[in-house]
């Protein structure tokens, strides 16, 4: 077991925290690795900025966490069905490295990196 810090994000609390999360890494460059418990397939996307982050409810029964990227002069959306938990993993400095949902079939991470400045 690696020593990555990690904090598990309460259901309760999910939409306010990717509300906020979504709001701090809005533009960062993010990576999707979705791996499927069924299958054991791996899926990796390229990297893409960030939009946001949002838990989505509208079906009070099967809810999703939806992270939106831009791809191209896209906008993508990479629904995480049904989600039944949610952590956080931070680098030993403090920084963000990862988000990890698991859903019904799925466990996927959401890898972030700063977008370098340009001069």
């Amino acid at each position: 077991m690696s020593n990555i810090p990690v904090m598990v994000i309460q259901p309760e609390t999910w939409s306010e925290f990717l509300t906020d999360f979504s709001r701090r890494h809005r533009a960062w460059l993010v990576q999707i690795e979705t791996y499927d418990l069924d299958t054991k397939e791996r899926v990796l996307s390229q990297e893409t900025p960030l939009e946001s982050m949002e838990l989505d409810l509208e079906d009070e029964k099967n809810p999703r966490i939806n992270v939106i990227v831009h791809l191209d002069n896209k906008i993508v959306k990479h629904i995480l069905f049904r989600p039944s938990r949610l952590r956080c993993e931070y680098s030993h400095s403090g920084q963000v490295q990862s988000l990890r949902v698991d859903t019904v079939n799925t466990e996927t991470t959401v890898r972030f990196r700063q977008p370098k400045l340009s001069p």
